[in-house]
């Protein structure tokens, strides 16, 4: 059963990076972190500490990375175009 929790994690990691490649960020970010909270509980049972910590992380940043794509959604709607 934990085997199957690794390579799910690992699947849902890649098409997380096929996503990126499509430039859907968002929906990247959020399969990513799916797959990192895969690999998380993965690392906690096998006691993979060093791991879980570098998911843990990647979790931060995408989640940073989504509020920035949020902000910049939202500050380019509120700014008035300049005419030429």
């Amino acid at each position: 059963m934990i085997e199957v929790l690794g390579w799910s994690s690992t699947l849902l990691v890649l098409l997380g990076y096929v996503f990126n490649a499509k430039m859907k960020y968002r929906t990247a970010m959020i399969v990513w972190i799916v797959g990192d909270i895969g690999w998380i509980t993965y690392d906690f049972f096998i006691t993979n500490i060093s791991h879980l910590v570098l998911s843990v992380v990647i979790i931060c940043i995408n989640l940073y990375g989504i509020y920035q794509h949020k902000k910049a959604e939202k500050d380019s709607v509120s700014k008035p175009k300049a005419y030429l």
